[in-house]
């Protein structure tokens, strides 16, 4: 066994958020060592999108130059499509500056050549097996050759399935939400150049995207339940989710899917009521995910490392900086959860007071510019504010509710209003007791100085 304790911080997981958190932390002065258990190549589908707030943290910790020497393409924002022939501009703020797109394994591999070339030790195949404790403390990471990699702070960016986040003990809800189906087109094929599209209409909501100069990423949302196997998806999509795409996307995505020529994944929500404990933290999906559909997850990622460095920078490798690091990782996050939940849910329209609420927010989106802007704004986490979202919520949920009405009350007797109102205010009911929860779990992280307890 070789004792290795020359470093500040041991990151566990070279991925995206891995790779930030070592290059933000040798930015900050600190010595750190990342520990990846793969080879530094993943061939499954991961995220390429990230709004303007990440672009800035990337730029922020000496990563933007990767960014874009990748082939990342700049993405201006997104259009919305109740119908494959009415989209809804929905752009960033210009003062926000540009989104990207990218090839997910194209952009690592930048960020590795990156953090190669500065004062990082990066080490594959490396797999953390165990964790060290002293005096009830987290001061090291063991790997399977024996070695043990202490440090003062051991973070976890080892993703949602995290292995680290079990060992420390933290209490962890994950709900498999749904599946993906992700073809990858070639050509010019978006109505709209430069933005990410959102289709409804379908079983579940449709993002298309540029990944790359003249390529196209399309994620198809899958119900739980449908028919597993290549061939029995594709089928599925192609009878139900073809007619909500327009032409020349349409052809592709047919022509991909027949060839089998798509990635698929499982789409989970992973909640964490606690990031930190003595000498250790958890970054990016291992402290917790959302459904995709709001691209969010790496702009969180961000996020969390530019937060857990701030903090750093104010209190040192100290417990006081985990403390101030878990509260006001949460103040974001929970503000994303609980959007996340809500759009999904809407754009989905799995129900009938869901597709209320979905032509509710179409209905708001297409009449006021403020409605838009206030709603990208919340989407790329600009204005991560509770107050704000659920003062959208509420206007919302007047609109649907004043159109379910109206539209019940031309066809029907008034009595016969009384159903589709109820599904509109009971999809409304389930969305708020969501936020209810997510607020109250935020409180009490407010009103705490201490980390959460370690296993016995």
């Amino acid at each position: 066994m070789n004792l290795i304790a020359n470093q500040d911080v041991v990151v566990v997981g070279a991925g995206f958020a891995g790779l930030a958190a070592g290059a933000a932390l040798s930015k900050a002065g600190l010595q750190v060592t990342l520990l990846e258990a793969g080879n530094g190549t993943n061939a499954s589908f991961r995220g390429e999108l990230l709004h303007p707030g990440g672009v800035r943290a990337l730029e922020s910790i000496g990563l933007g130059e990767a960014l874009w020497g990748a082939g990342s393409v700049r993405i201006q924002g997104f259009a919305a499509f109740g119908a494959p022939d009415q989209p809804v501009p929905l752009p960033y703020d210009p003062m926000s500056g540009d989104g990207a797109g990218f090839e997910h394994a194209g952009l690592l591999a930048a960020f590795r050549s990156h953090v190669g070339d500065g004062k990082i030790r990066l080490l594959s195949r490396t797999r953390a097996e165990r964790l060290l404790f002293e005096r009830r403390r987290v001061v090291g990471v063991a790997v399977d050759g024996g070695d043990e990699y202490r440090a003062p702070l051991v973070i976890a960016a080892d993703g949602r399935h995290s292995k680290l986040r079990t060992l420390l003990g933290l209490p962890t809800q994950s709900t498999l939400l749904s599946y993906t189906v992700a073809p990858a087109l070639d050509g010019d094929l978006l109505p709209i150049p430069g933005t990410g599209h959102v289709f409804v209409g379908a079983p579940g909501p449709i993002l298309a995207y540029p990944y790359g100069h003249h390529r196209v990423r399309m994620v198809i949302d899958i119900p739980l339940g449908v028919t597993h196997g290549r061939e029995s998806i594709a089928h599925y999509v192609r009878e139900n989710y073809a007619a909500h795409v327009p032409s020349p996307l349409r052809e592709a995505m047919v022509s991909a899917l027949d060839r089998g020529a798509f990635a698929s994944s499982a789409n989970h929500a992973v909640t964490t009521e606690a990031c930190a404990v003595a000498g250790a933290a958890l970054v990016g999906d291992a402290g917790g995910c959302s459904h995709p559909l709001t691209a969010t997850g790496m702009t969180t990622a961000l996020h969390d490392v530019t937060t857990l460095v701030g903090c750093l920078r104010s209190f040192g490798l100290t417990d006081q900086a985990l403390v101030a690091y878990q509260k006001q990782r949460y103040r974001f996050v929970r503000a994303r959860e609980v959007f996340a939940h809500s759009l999904y849910d809407v754009l989905r329209g799995a129900g009938p007071g869901a597709r209320a609420m979905r032509d509710g927010v179409f209905h708001y989106w297409r009449n006021q510019e403020r409605a838009r802007r206030v709603s990208i704004q919340i989407l790329t986490g600009d204005d991560s504010s509770p107050a704000t979202f659920l003062a959208e919520y509420a206007r919302v949920v007047a609109i649907s509710g004043w159109q379910t009405g109206w539209e019940a009350l031309r066809g029907r007797t008034a009595p016969e209003t009384a159903h589709p109102l109820a599904a509109l205010f009971a999809t409304a009911g389930s969305c708020l007791d969501v936020a209810v929860g997510k607020a109250v779990s935020t409180v009490r992280l407010e009103r705490t100085q201490a980390l959460a307890p370690l296993p016995q």
